[in-house]
């Protein structure tokens, strides 16, 4: 299956999900969002609940057709938090990132950071950290919503 049939098929099966989320937030909330306080790269976001919200998530902002200016205003009402840098930059640039290049580059990072979003410091220094100190006490959002405030009402 390609990648835009698998995208069509994710948008299909996450459409009915996509459009409350939507209702009730105007938009699909980011993963840090969803989440809060679980560390990108824990395996909550590669099984169950977490890995269903990705593929809803990437279902939606794959049929996205924001200019950058748009996706900037979308990350900052949602304040990402400066571990989850990686995923700022593949949702800012996605025409940049595929299978073979998934970390940002230093000029995404410099673009990043001019934005106002943090640096490639700062992303490691709050990636790197152990998981009982996830997350550091400046690597917080404003944009985090409650778990259960995300379920279908």
């Amino acid at each position: 299956m390609t990648s835009d049939s698998h995208s069509t098929a994710d948008a299909e099966i996450y459409g009915p999900r996509i459009a409350t989320f939507i209702a009730q937030y105007g938009e699909v909330p980011p993963l840090w969002a969803y989440a809060p306080r679980i560390h990108p790269m824990s395996i909550y976001w590669r099984m169950g609940t977490g890995e269903d919200h990705e593929y809803l998530f990437n279902a939606w902002a794959v049929g996205l057709t924001w200019s950058i200016d748009d996706r900037v205003a979308y990350l900052r009402r949602w304040n990402p938090p400066f571990s989850w840098l990686e995923s700022v930059a593949s949702f800012l640039w996605p025409e940049d990132f595929s299978d073979s290049q998934l970390e940002p580059t230093d000029e995404h990072f410099a673009r990043m950071h001019e934005l106002g979003f943090g640096s490639r410091f700062d992303w490691e220094r709050c990636f790197d950290v152990k998981p009982e100190d996830y997350p550091l006490l400046d690597d917080v959002s404003s944009g985090w919503l409650e778990t259960n405030a995300l379920l279908p009402r």
